[in-house]
């Protein structure tokens, strides 16, 4: 369907692609990959014609309908939402049934799009696309504005359908239900592979491994006639053959190696801390015109807690994130900030408001005026803008390079506190790996908003669902709340199975809270509560026990693999060791899971234990 033959695209600064070739096949969903800045976007652009490359073609079948969806999109605010999906080109009920399942109420569809946010008409747009049903549907990080229902709907309704798709996504689960072919650009060319991302991940593995051997024993083969060379240079007898040898060196094609890209590593600056009590909201009311998103909201954040705010879109997260940073105003309540408090805000779509003109040491100086030149390029290269490439203006960078930027300027002057709504958008995965283990190192507090379930797991110590504009906390880690809600749902559905067996069905109310209800003065006895406690209780030491079995289990499978990696034999063989290294950090990982759920329990546990004391 689109044949890219060859092409080659430089800037001044930078070279994207040498040469580079790829088929995009009828009936195929790629997925698109590669660091951010290496031309993942340009080469979107260079297929529907907005861009051109230097050398080379790209050539199209006759009358092929192509679908693009680029990162920023500006939407007619003027309509209404199912004009602005449908207009008028297409049936009315599919655009409903599209929109529906983006995540639009039916009340939505009258509304005009100047009333939603950035990331809801990102909505509109998308829906308007999958509507026209195009042969070939390119989109540029599709998925950074979907909750989790919305995304579930657009994964079926893009396998349902018979497009032909080019998808970039630094969302490599959604790459791995989706993608039947990987396409990597990786040092200006396209490298394709057939297969999910996770299928790609192993392939690469599995060339470099080779490549790296192959260019071993070529170094090995070159060091040997380098060695006759030097020995028999000046030696008439051996004349002939040196200066054979000398050709043969010359013809040789060197292997190039796979090298690790350059990967960010930084530290965010560790400021002097702030009182216990960091920020309070108290008896909060928000609303946006007639829309009451909160009613006597209170809310309080305490220091060192790293707190992950989860729930649909349109929930409430960025609203309850900007009335934390004191950027938005409320009708009722108060808001207050702890002693010593610094804070930093990094909104969805902070990369949008740096200035386009602006150099990326301009943008850096902006954030910090009194920062001195030689800081500010140590800051710059921290996040691998380095020479020349600090001087490149805002506009010529890509969504992740921006969001680097809006990163970098965090740095230059230090805070105790970071609220940061969608961090990860546009961060390509190994950048997105080395902010969690800067956010991880992090000292100070954190609140933050997230739809990537790898980061929520390795980052938060706290989650809070809001739902309704009411707000659930869980004192624990991201695995510990989906133990906790599939705990709480599983009780719920027993509940309703017992009402509706003894009586006639009644109105479903939703749970709200978690822990067993305190004894009322109303109470014709304790002992129903005690025999309820009693069996919690029980129930918890069972968990609590195997938990403890599963730790121990557990540390011994990971000291054994330790002691495996550590023997020489296996260095021979790196697809092997490398493959058990990784399961070895997996393994790590789910430790610390295990480790945090157990510590969970064991508080609630003896929290139970002490209540009973107290029921007579």
């Amino acid at each position: 369907m689109i044949h890219i033959e060859s092409i080659t695209k430089r800037y001044p600064t930078k070279t994207l692609f040498s040469e580079a070739s790829a088929h995009l096949r009828p009936e195929t969903r790629v997925g698109l990959v590669g660091r951010n800045g290496t031309g993942k976007t340009t080469l979107l652009r260079m297929i529907i014609g907005e861009d051109r490359p230097d050398d080379g073609s790209i050539r199209q079948r006759p009358w092929l309908r192509i679908g693009y969806l680029p990162q920023e999109l500006d939407v007619p605010t003027g309509l209404t939402v199912l004009q602005a999906a449908h207009r008028d080109e297409y049936p009315e009920h599919e655009a409903k049934r599209i929109l529906s399942g983006l995540g639009f109420a039916e009340t939505d569809w009258s509304r005009t799009l100047d009333t939603f946010s950035g990331g809801y008409r990102m909505r509109v747009a998308l829906g308007h696309l999958l509507l026209s049903n195009p042969d070939v549907l390119m989109l540029d990080e599709p998925t950074n504005h979907l909750d989790k229902p919305t995304q579930a709907w657009f994964e079926s309704f893009l396998l349902a359908s018979k497009m032909t798709m080019l998808i970039i996504s630094h969302d490599v689960q959604f790459l791995d239900r989706l993608a039947t072919h990987v396409w990597e650009i990786h040092n200006h060319h396209i490298h394709e592979y057939r297969g999910n991302y996770q299928t790609f991940v192993s392939l690469r593995a599995q060339r470099d491994a080779h490549r790296e051997a192959a260019a071993q024993r070529q170094a090995k083969e070159i060091a040997r006639v380098h060695t006759f060379v030097d020995r028999f240079r000046y030696k008439a007898t051996k004349a002939k053959q040196v200066q054979s040898r000398l050709k043969q060196l010359e013809k040789i094609k060197r292997i190039e190696t796979q090298r690790n890209p350059k990967r960010l590593r930084f530290r965010f600056p560790q400021p002097a801390p702030s009182g216990i009590q960091v920020l309070d909201l108290h008896r909060v009311r928000k609303q946006y015109g007639d829309k009451v998103v909160y009613d006597g909201l209170t809310f309080s954040v305490e220091r060192g807690q790293r707190v992950a705010l989860v729930g649909e879109n349109g929930a409430g997260k960025s609203t309850l994130l900007k009335m934390l940073a004191g950027v938005l105003p409320f009708e009722a309540g108060t808001r207050r900030e702890g002693h010593g408090v610094t804070l930093h805000y990094f909104a969805q779509h902070q990369a949008e408001i740096l200035n386009p003109e602006h150099s990326i040491l301009d943008s850096l100086a902006e954030a910090g005026p009194q920062a001195e030149p030689n800081s500010l390029r140590s800051i710059a290269g921290v996040f691998l803008f380095s020479g020349q490439d600090q001087k490149k203006p805002i506009k010529a960078l890509s969504g992740g390079e921006r969001n680097r930027v809006a990163l970098a300027r965090m740095l230059v002057e230090p805070a105790n506190t970071l609220l940061l709504d969608e961090p990860t958008n546009h961060l390509d995965p190994g950048s997105i790996d080395v902010l969690t283990d800067a956010l991880i190192d992090f000292q100070g507090t954190m609140v933050f908003i997230s739809h990537d379930p790898t980061f929520l797991s390795r980052v938060a110590t706290r989650v809070v669902e809001i739902e309704d504009g009411a707000l659930t906390d869980y004192f624990g880690d991201y695995e510990y709340y989906l133990w906790k809600r599939s705990q709480e749902l599983a009780a719920l559905k027993e509940q309703q199975e017992a009402q509706a067996a003894a009586s006639p069905p009644k109105k479903k109310r939703k749970l709200r809270q978690f822990s067993p209800p305190a004894a009322t003065a109303s109470a014709p006895s304790n002992a129903p509560n005690r025999r309820e406690m009693t069996k919690s209780i029980n129930r918890l030491a069972k968990q609590v026990a195997r938990s403890e079995e599963e730790i121990a289990a557990l540390e011994e499978q990971i000291n054994a693999r330790a002691q495996e990696l550590a023997t020489p034999e296996l260095y021979q063989d790196f697809p092997r060791w490398n493959d058990l290294h990784q399961e070895h950090q997996r393994w790590k990982r789910d430790l610390d899971i295990l480790t945090t759920r157990w510590s969970a329990l064991s508080t609630e546990l003896e929290g139970l234990k002490d209540r009973l004391k107290h029921v007579g």
